[in-house]
């Protein structure tokens, strides 16, 4: 591939990168309104933001076979016409159109998370691990930026314009997606499309994974990142108007804080990753970094903005990590589709139950130090399954004599 055809293929990445938390991270600073306006319950509060993470999870095997079945590029299109619909027909009902809309959201969400990363490992090898950290980066730009204007645009035309505006970045990344992604790999269309691995006959029902302790490795990594990174973005502001005494405002800007303070690391953890043959020292200092801000938050509230920015370093380079260290162990293309399902099964499952389980133990006792403990509990799974994960491995497809043993 060209420079300019790098350069374009990225810009690609980046703009699908934008739609895939956006549509999440607008709902928590509007959910007052929300549950004013429509009536929704505690519960299913809590499910407007651990719905699309559930779905992350129960969805991933689902996307992996569009993407077999469609190849990544096709697949990912219809990612985004499931996040552009979800994202406008949540706005138009009650409580049930809203969780519907919310569900289809995740489900496009689920195609981007699982099949961005087998586009960048097909078409950038080598720099793979550097270009998915500026598919993360933007990941947190678009939660930052939602986060950061949902509430004055509600203020200007009402919370549903407000989440439904956010629908018109889709457009933008189809065009860029189809321009420099699908249309590569059309035989005889534009550019001559980089060749695909050929796919390995063990790995067409990417089950063999399941049977391999790096694999395990990777999912509860990634699955302790997501359950801390959700369950402080859905309770950063209540904790730090319980424990601070902020008004719902600052934390908004708290939460904003959090989302935007995440590109730094987002953007540079992965030529750390590449500078030794094993990662795992990366995952215990993200790990200690959560726990900083969990302790900072619960010994000394007042300093909210310093444990806003730590959090924020911790998720940006958490992400990044599971993300690359999915990539790095991965052989081929075909092997990361196969590594990421898996990953993003069990993981998302992890982190849909970090909110709930934060937010139960928060009311059982009425306050929060059982669930600072248990975020400092899923920080020490963060370190010690990195430590497994980041191990100097390649995961092949299985040759006909059994997986290599990773």
């Amino acid at each position: 591939m060209s420079g300019r055809a790098s350069l374009l293929t990225i810009l690609a990445v980046v703009l699908v990168a934008l739609n895939l938390r956006g549509a999440i991270a607008a709902v928590p600073p509007v959910l007052e309104d929300l549950q004013a306006a429509v009536g929704l319950t505690p519960a299913q509060a809590a499910l407007m933001t651990s719905l699309p993470v559930l779905l992350f999870a129960l969805a991933a095997p689902l996307a992996a076979r569009l993407g077999r079945r469609l190849g990544p590029g096709r697949a990912v299109l219809v990612g985004l016409a499931l996040i552009a619909v979800g994202t406008l027909v949540r706005v138009l009902g009650g409580p049930l159109v809203l969780l519907l809309g919310t569900a289809v959201v995740g489900l496009g969400i689920t195609v981007g998370n699982v099949l961005v990363p087998v586009v960048i490992k097909r078409d950038f090898a080598g720099r793979a691990s550097r270009v998915t950290g500026f598919f993360t980066a933007t990941l947190a730009v678009g939660a930052a930026l939602t986060s950061a204007l949902t509430v004055p645009l509600a203020q200007l035309m009402g919370w549903r314009a407000a989440l439904a505006l956010w629908a018109v970045l889709v457009p933008v990344a189809v065009v860029g997606w189809v321009r420099h992604v699908v249309r590569r790999e059309r035989d005889g269309a534009g550019e001559p499309a980089r060749p695909h691995t050929p796919v390995p006959a063990g790995v067409h029902e990417d089950r063999f994974v399941w049977r391999l302790p790096t694999a395990w490795a990777l999912a509860v990594a990634l699955g302790s990142q997501s359950a801390l990174y959700y369950s402080l973005t859905t309770w950063l502001p209540t904790i730090l108007v319980d424990r601070a005494g902020v008004t719902h405002a600052v934390g908004g800007t708290a939460m904003a804080l959090y989302q935007i303070t995440a590109i730094p690391t987002a953007l540079t953890i992965a030529g750390f990753a590449r500078m030794r043959p094993r990662q795992g020292w990366i995952g215990v200092l993200i790990a200690l970094a959560w726990t900083v801000m969990v302790a900072g938050l619960l010994l000394a509230p007042a300093a909210w903005p310093v444990w806003a920015v730590v959090g924020g370093l911790a998720q940006g380079a958490g992400f990044t990590y599971a993300l690359t260290l999915i990539v790095l162990r991965g052989h081929d293309e075909h092997v990361v589709r196969a590594l990421n399902a898996m990953a993003q099964l069990v993981g998302y499952t992890i982190g849909a139950a970090g909110p709930f389980a934060v937010g139960w133990l928060a009311q059982s006792t009425g306050g929060w130090v059982a669930p600072g403990l248990l975020l400092v509990a899923l920080a020490l799974s963060l370190a010690t399954s990195s430590l497994a994960a980041g191990r100097d491995v390649v995961v092949r497809a299985p040759s006909g004599r059994g997986p290599d043993p990773s």
